[in-house]
């Protein structure tokens, strides 16, 4: 019988492969992290930025392939606010509009990026899709797009180690997101 990393007692502990690494930011926009004036703003929100400024600076350090998911969320009848506000509510929050100048910015609807669209952007951007096996989620919301674009990463990744980082994702609701985890965990994600 030959040994596997997956029956090691430290099988969920993060290996360093040659593979590709890549960050995947999730909907950090000011309708969902602002808190003030964000028409779906997530609780906590603000406070995972400066956490998310760190990590994108880490990945910049190591050569990793920064994604972020930019929300196009359509007319909504309760949204009450003029094109200006609008427009702002669909912009990146604060500095990680300057941090996440220059990565690879993926438009998608409600929930997740449309796998085609996310492996057109990666090769626009002249990055390696095709080797990627270690992917780090942050972002909001947890019960909603975290865990939506968490499964389609795991769908185009099927050997990929994904990890969700809890200390820098937010959830509307605190149960859903804690379900949301577990699901995560059900799909061999690892949940740090």
């Amino acid at each position: 019988m030959s040994w596997r990393k997956e029956d090691s007692p430290f099988s969920q502990l993060i290996f360093y492969k040659e593979g590709k690494r890549l960050l995947f930011v999730v909907d950090m926009q000011n309708d969902f992290v602002d808190n003030k004036r964000g028409l779906m703003a997530v609780p906590g929100g603000e406070e995972i930025v400066a956490g998310t400024l760190e990590r994108i600076k880490k990945a910049e350090a190591a050569a990793e392939t920064v994604v972020f998911t930019l929300n196009e969320h359509h007319e909504l009848e309760e949204d009450l606010r003029s094109l200006e506000e609008k427009a702002w509510g669909h912009e990146l929050y604060g500095p990680l509009k300057e941090a996440l100048k220059g990565h690879v910015a993926v438009k998608k609807g409600y929930y997740a990026v449309h796998p085609d669209k996310l492996m057109e952007a990666l090769k626009n951007a002249g990055k390696d899709h095709l080797s990627v096996d270690h992917i780090e989620l942050v972002g909001v919301d947890t019960a909603v797009c975290v865990l939506s674009n968490a499964v389609v990463l795991r769908n185009l990744f099927p050997d990929a180690k994904i990890i969700i980082r809890t200390n820098l994702t937010r959830a509307k609701e605190d149960e859903l997101g804690r379900k949301a985890l577990d699901v995560m965990k059900g799909l061999s994600m690892v949940v740090l």
